[in-house]
């Protein structure tokens, strides 16, 4: 941890600050910190605009930017602003999402804390995904398998949080990059019995489906998922109208949830069920709402779909329990 004293006592943290921080703050607490997003959005506690993103297809990347602000938190408010590169991994093996956290003092606009977003940024999708798992997995099992297709970055985080809501024992994965998917076996098999498989048996054996690709058209379909078999997904890799997971059919079968109605319908699954007349604005649901109760689950349906955009809001929060939590960084 530095102060940069020419900034007005900007604290500026390191990667190994953040990640000491995050494991002395706990899942748990992070869990709770996101899940209290959801619940300010239904009220309307919020300011949080769609994430402006500019496409930058020559580099196939693009530049995003994410301002928010809390009324639980009034005294803060931030912007992220992230990249997400979907050649960096293969190409310059650098992550497939990079940026820079902002966090200022809303009265005297001093910016109080900066540092690299990448490690919040998988925690609090992590979290999030956890959140919707604990609200929507309503069907009882001893333990759940858990399956995660695209073994990147996030996919470790995954695990670890929603074992935090669910008891966990096999986790079944799947990767294009099979080297990928084993790398990911042996970091979770201290805690779990992870089996690496195809794509199919994958969604053939979960329980809880989380699917983490970047991918430009959908390779996950209506007719890979079993008609009468419970089932929770979180579809989080389609976060923008360029990416798509899952094709827009898909959301005729599910019962479907979000994180912010404002930016689902910019994600690439739901922009184009809309754009087809797949489904209609007035049939997005939002997760938020039904924690507080305004919305309720269609029991019709046993398939349970999240779809995570990635809300400014959710690095808010986790930014704000960084700076909390500084005086932490003092044990170390």
């Amino acid at each position: 941890m530095r102060v940069i004293d020419e900034m007005h006592g900007t604290v500026v943290l390191s990667i190994e600050d953040i990640n000491f921080l995050l494991n002395k703050i706990g899942w748990n607490k992070i869990i709770s910190r996101v899940g209290e997003t959801f619940i300010e959005e239904a009220y309307g506690r919020t300011i949080c605009p769609p994430k402006t993103i500019i496409p930058l297809g020559k580099f196939n990347n693009d530049y995003r930017c994410m301002p928010s602000t809390m009324s639980k938190y009034e005294d803060f408010i931030g912007t992220k602003i992230i990249s997400c590169c979907a050649d960096c991994p293969e190409k310059f093996n650098t992550p497939l999402a990079k940026g820079i956290y902002l966090l200022t003092d809303s009265e005297t606009q001093n910016l109080i804390l900066m540092f690299d977003s990448n490690l919040t940024t998988c925690c609090r999708t992590a979290s999030a995904s956890a959140t919707a798992v604990k609200y929507l997995t309503t069907f009882k099992r001893p333990f759940y398998r858990l399956g995660i297709i695209g073994c990147g970055q996030q996919a470790l985080f995954h695990a670890l949080a929603i074992s935090r809501v669910v008891d966990i024992f096999d986790i079944y994965l799947y990767d294009l990059n099979k080297v990928r998917a084993d790398g990911l076996a042996t970091r979770l098999s201290d805690k779990f019995y992870p089996l690496v498989l195809s794509k199919e048996e994958v969604i053939n054996n979960s329980d809880i489906l989380i699917t983490l690709t970047p991918t430009k058209e959908p390779h996950l379909f209506g007719f890979d998922l079993q008609s009468g078999r419970p089932m929770t997904i979180c579809a989080v890799g389609g976060d923008s109208e360029e990416k798509i997971e899952w094709e827009p059919q898909v959301l005729t079968i599910v019962d479907h949830y979000c994180d912010s109605l404002e930016q689902v319908s910019h994600t690439g699954t739901v922009s184009r069920a809309l754009r087809d007349k797949i489904i209609r604005k007035e049939n997005l649901k939002s997760l938020g709402k039904l924690m507080i109760g305004e919305e309720k689950l269609d029991e019709s349906k046993k398939i349970k779909f999240f779809i995570s955009t990635g809300v400014a809001t959710q690095d808010l929060c986790v930014a704000i329990l960084l700076y909390e939590n500084l005086g932490l960084l003092e044990e170390h």
